[in-house]
């Protein structure tokens, strides 16, 4: 079996369960979302900077993903990010690479968070981490074309380092100027969309249950009282029989009633005056 054939094997199988892990995450559908929209946007970023060797902004956002939606969603559109944008660059052997390379990017920010206890990085920490990353990611690739060598030993593996330098660290520029350019602010959207859709129970201490069932119980007893102590509305009522008497009414005027002791009566407005 060639090295190619083998460090390939073990890529998917680490790559299988990488979506394993994130699957048995059960992300919620807003975190789905934010992973597809995340992923497309490294997609169109890598797209619009393709005449630019190795500068693309597809490391930071897959960093930035990692640090504020955690690991198993940074690795998720890092992997994502690779296979889909290689239909556009063509698919190889190294897609599983790229895929590898950007989901571990993903996890480090996740690791990143969690070391610095998820404080923001000021501006210029955060590019120099963006900088290391994207050495980090030749690196990777730098292995696999160390596979594709005549010899797999120490010195094949540095001369295909040193030939790939320069691309290494335009890669490495490109994402510091990114960052400068859009990551703080990136990240504090990330994290504060993630917190609109978080829930987080803490237990409540047991003097507040008791002083809310007290204050239940003293409205439910008090509601009887306040509506016994309200006085009732007058009725009309009279033992001598109902009777009317119809009054003629102007055009303008109706007859009305009033409610006295000795029973109902009619009583006419007063009449409109005779027009001139």
């Amino acid at each position: 079996m060639s090295w190619e054939l083998a460090s390939t094997l073990v890529l998917v199988a680490v790559l299988l369960a990488g979506f394993r892990w994130y699957e048995r995450e059960r992300p919620q559908a807003r975190v789905l979302a934010l992973v597809a929209a995340l992923a497309a946007l490294a997609v169109v970023g890598r797209l619009a900077f393709a005449a630019v060797p190795n500068v693309k902004p597809v490391t930071d956002i897959v960093l930035f993903a990692g640090m504020a939606l955690g690991a198993a969603p940074g690795f998720a559109v890092g992997a994502i990010t690779a296979l889909v944008s290689n239909i556009f660059f063509s698919q190889g052997p190294w897609t599983p690479w790229q895929m590898a390379a950007w989901g571990g990017v993903g996890v480090a920010g996740a690791l990143l968070s969690r070391a610095i206890g998820g404080r923001e990085l000021g501006r210029v920490p955060l590019a120099l981490v963006c900088a290391l990353m994207g050495l980090a990611f030749g690196a990777v690739m730098d292995v696999y074309q160390w596979t594709l060598a005549a010899s797999q030993d120490l010195p094949s593996y540095l001369a295909v380092s040193g030939s790939s330098l320069p691309y290494n660290l335009a890669h490495a520029i490109g994402n510091v100027v990114f960052c400068l350019l859009i990551g703080p602010p990136f990240v504090r959207a990330l994290r504060r969309y993630r917190r609109r859709f978080e829930v987080q129970w803490e237990p409540v201490p047991a003097g507040a249950v008791v002083a809310l069932a007290l204050a239940v119980v003293v409205g439910l007893s008090a509601a009887p009282a306040r509506a016994a102590s309200r006085p009732a509305a007058p009725l009309c009522t009279s033992s001598a029989p109902r009777t009317a008497t119809a009054v003629s009414a102007p055009r303008r005027g109706r007859a009305r009633a009033s409610c006295t002791q000795g029973g109902p009566r009619w009583a006419s407005p007063p009449l409109a005056s005779a027009r001139p």
